[in-house]
Order: C-alpha cells, then structure tokens, then sequence
C-alpha cells in the first residue's frame, strides 16, 4: 500500500501531538504528585485507589473515635473517683458518729456530722447528675438530655436514664463502650456494705432465712 505524502505528514504530526500530550500528562503528574489525573488514566488503577481513600477515611474515623474514648472514659473514671472520695468520708463520718457506743460526741458533734453527711449527699448526687462537654448527661444511658437522678419527696432517688450504652466503632468488627449508666453503677451492682437477707435454700415451707454479716 502506498501512503501519500500528506498523509504522511499527517500520521507524523498526529504522533507528534500524542508524544507532546503525554510529555504533558507526565509534567502534570510529577509536579501535582498524583499519577492518576482521571479514571480514564487507568480505570483499574483509580477503583483501586478509591478503596484506598475509603479505607483512610475509615481509619480516620475510628481514631477519632477512639481518642473520644479516651476522653469520654477519663472524664467517666474523674467522676467516680469523686464520688468514692465521698463515700468514703461519710463512711468516716459514720464511724466517728458511732464509735465507742458514740462516747465523748455531743448532740452538736452529731449536728455537725449529719451537715457534713447531707452535703455529701447532696454532692453525689450532682455528681452522678454530671454533663460531659456536649451538654449531654453521662450516666443516662441513651437519655442523655435527662438528669439520671432525682430526689423524690420522701427522701429517695429514682433513675431516670434507661440501661443502654452508648457505644463508638473502633475498628471494622469492634465497639467500645463510651459510658456507663447510673442503674449498672448503683443498682446492679452488689452492696456488700449493707446486712444481705435471702432465703435458705435448705429449708421447707418454715421460712427461714440467711443474714449475713453486716459491713460498715
């Protein structure tokens, strides 16, 4: 087959604008850093690269999570130390109040021991009533815009919150959780400071029952 002479100069200038086209491309690539400018560049090379970007973003996100964590737990474990300090001063109190069959405390040491008793009271419960930084409750389980705990007109405490945890992905198959709730704090939690009483298994129909030592 013969190739005219225009057809020739035609064929080499085409050459040339793709030779010049990728110089182009190459230039581009090398000083953006990036080898695929578009999907077209290489199809299999940019679904590839769009796994990638998915699993970065993922990755991201689960260290966002996890540094949450972090500070949820902190601030959590702050509060509960608080509250056991002042536990543990009323239990001093209570012992000092009752000591030695309360020989040598006057009626206005007892005052003063049952003012300082109230105020911790009154200092766990806001305590437990404790926002994080959001605004939202810490130990209401998922009804984190409702106080857990209130004080009732005779003296007691009801829970308001529910039993459910609020829980952040860490990982692709893990969730941590980010708190706890008042009721697995309090209320499930066995009292090993106060006299227990169960039925004796032993027995039959003559309801006996089984107390055990009562701790301070």
């Amino acid at each position: 087959m013969r190739i005219s002479t225009a057809q020739y100069f035609e064929f080499t200038a085409n050459k040339y604008s793709d030779n010049f086209s990728n110089v182009v491309k190459t230039q581009e690539q090398v000083t953006s850093g990036v080898r695929l400018q578009s999907a077209a560049d290489d199809p299999v090379g940019a679904a590839k690269l769009l796994l990638l970007q998915q699993q970065q973003n993922m990755l991201t996100q689960y260290n966002g999570n996890i540094g949450s964590l972090k500070n949820s737990l902190a601030n959590e474990e702050s509060v509960l130390v608080s509250i056991n300090d002042a536990i543990q001063r009323g239990r001093e109190l209570a012992l000092k109040a009752g000591g030695s069959g309360g020989a040598g405390i006057s009626d206005a040491d007892r005052k003063s021991i049952a003012g300082e008793i109230g105020e911790l009271e009154k200092q766990v419960l806001s305590l437990l009533n404790t926002k994080d930084s959001a605004g939202q409750y810490m130990f209401s389980g998922s009804k984190t815009s409702t106080p857990p705990y209130v004080l009732n007109n005779d003296g007691s405490y009801s829970y308001q919150g529910d039993e459910t945890e609020l829980s952040l992905q860490v990982s692709d198959t893990l969730k941590i959780a980010s708190n706890d709730t008042g009721k697995n704090i309090l209320e499930v939690a066995i009292n090993s400071g106060r006299t227990q009483v169960v039925k004796d298994p032993l027995s039959v129909n003559d309801d006996k029952v089984l107390i055990s030592a009562g701790l301070m």
